[in-house]
């Protein structure tokens, strides 16, 4: 698990990069989505990896960076968004969560 983590941190890490190197913004954009698809293609070949809460996980950052980008969002708003979607995947968010949806293991013997 960790390791896909540190893959599509890597990526990311090369994007900003590719991002620093190129002059204009609309490229950049196209940075942006282009480590959205490679993202999604490393997390498609992990069969463990919860899909949903991870690609609404780099969407959000990708949406973030792109709004960034094009100068809609402030780099401080853009930051405390940031962090806002970071305490939103610690803490639980985007999963099935802990109460309704699970349903407890019961044995044979407390049926």
């Amino acid at each position: 698990m960790r390791q896909v983590w540190l893959q599509i941190f890597g990526v990311m890490i090369g994007g900003s990069i590719v991002k620093f190197i190129l002059p204009n913004v609309w490229l950049w954009v196209f940075a942006d989505l282009l480590v959205l698809g490679i993202s999604y293609i490393l997390l498609r070949r992990y069969p463990f990896v919860d899909m949903k809460k991870s690609m609404l996980f780099i969407g959000g950052l990708t949406l973030i960076n792109i709004l960034i980008d094009v100068q809609i969002l402030d780099g401080m708003l853009g930051s405390i968004a940031s962090l806002i979607l970071v305490s939103w995947v610690v803490f639980g968010g985007g999963g099935q969560g802990k109460g309704k949806g699970k349903s407890t293991l019961r044995h044979k013997w407390n049926k």
